[in-house]
Parts: structure tokens; sequence; C-alpha cells
């Protein structure tokens, strides 16, 4: 066995099997396996290891997350408790108590499945639709600062993408935003921000995403890249 080095995923642990034809890998003990044919190359591994990368982020996330009654979920300017009821058992009960939503489960639902953290997850991203509005205050306020007139923003659909700039203007931000601190939420308003000036990811746009987050650009990129959702993505 040996390893590669991937800046996203730490070491990906590397077996090499004669009798193999196709590349698997599998996440263990938080780290990435994968089983070879004997004598691929590093080059090809790599490449594979890139295509894969988008799947591999949400499986990863699905064997982080955990999920237990009476957790609580810190968001932007709210949060959400994970409850428990005995009303209905095929559906997830919501309420809400000034800045707390409760996302109340059936009783004695076993939190440990993926079914059940996928089910758990979606109820968690309807809760951040519903409380999304809460980032424009912060969206103006950001670009008043900065001196940028954006069209307008609004809260978009994705779920991968957590930001657009439109070519209209429109900067498009979303939902899920609000699972994040406010320094990253910040940090994705002032990258769209930037793309009012340059539609691009050239040198000149970082730079200007640079300026705007104060000289910190790749250290918040750092952050959210490490940042452990509570929901999948």
């Amino acid at each position: 066995m040996f390893y590669l080095d991937d800046k996203e995923f730490g070491k990906v642990f590397i077996t090499m099997r004669s009798n193999m034809r196709n590349i698997t890998m599998r996440w263990k003990g938080g780290s990435l396996y994968m089983n070879v044919p004997l004598g691929t190359q590093k080059e090809h591994l790599e490449k594979v290891l890139n295509e894969m990368r988008p799947k591999l982020r949400q499986s990863q996330t699905k064997n982080e997350l955990s999920y237990h009654i009476g957790q609580e979920i810190e968001c932007y300017g709210f949060k959400i408790v994970i409850g428990e009821q005995t009303k209905f058992h095929d559906r997830i009960i919501f309420s809400k108590n000034d800045n707390v939503v409760i996302a109340s489960v059936p009783h004695g639902i076993d939190l440990t499945t993926h079914s059940s953290k996928e089910w758990v997850s979606k109820a968690l991203k309807t809760v951040a639709r519903n409380e999304a509005t809460r980032l424009l205050p912060l969206a103006q306020s950001v670009a008043a600062r900065l001196g940028v007139a954006p069209e307008r923003f609004e809260i978009g659909r994705g779920l991968r993408k957590l930001g657009h700039c439109t070519p209209k203007r429109v900067i498009q931000l979303s939902a899920n935003l609000v699972f994040l601190p406010e320094d990253l939420i910040e940090y994705i308003i002032c990258h769209e921000l930037a793309h009012l000036t340059h539609m691009n990811h050239s040198p000149q746009f970082h730079a200007l995403v640079n300026k705007y987050v104060n000289g910190q650009e790749k250290a918040l990129e750092r952050k959210l890249r490490a940042f452990q959702w509570p929901v999948i993505r």
C-alpha cells in the first residue's frame, strides 16, 4: 500500500491488486482508500480522483454526518434543534420559537442510517430556504461597504453552488449559506461582488477578492474547504 497526497482529501491510500480490472474507492475512518489494478500509473489515479471528486465529496459528507435528538445546529441569526415527536411516523414536523427552529423527527428513528441522514438533511435544507432572506441585509451591507452595486441580490436554488453572478449583474446566494459562519458568508458575497468587475477567475479577479477580504482570500478558502456541513450537498 502507498498513498497520494491530495489537497482536498489528504492522504489517499492506494492498494494495487492483480485480480482487479477497475478502480474502486471507499471511505473508512475518515480516509479515502482506492483499490486499483496492478500497474496503474499515478497520473491515471490522479485523473480518476479528479473526475470522481464531486461524488467523493458527497459520500464523504454522508460518512461524516451525524445527527442526534437534542442536537443544536448554529446558523446565521438562528439555530436549528433536532427534536422528537410521536404524532407522525412518516414526517418531520417543524415549529419555531423566536430564533429557534425545531425539526422534530419520529420517535425511535435510527439516525445513523444513510436514509435517515438524507431525510434529516433534506429537512434542514428546507429550513435554510425558509430562513435564507436573513442573508440579504448582510449582502447589501457588504456591497455598500465596498462601494459596489449589483442589480440586486436574490436567494438561489443551488446546493453545490454557493453563489452566482449573472450577466445582468444579479447576485444569487445559495440558501445553504445560512449554515456557514459570518466570515465565510461575507467571503462568498465578496467573491460574487468581484465578478461585477471580472466575469472570470483570472489573477486580476482573485486580487480584487483578496482586496475585498483584507488579504485573507487564501485563508478563507481553506476554512471553507475544511468546513463540516451539517447537510448533504
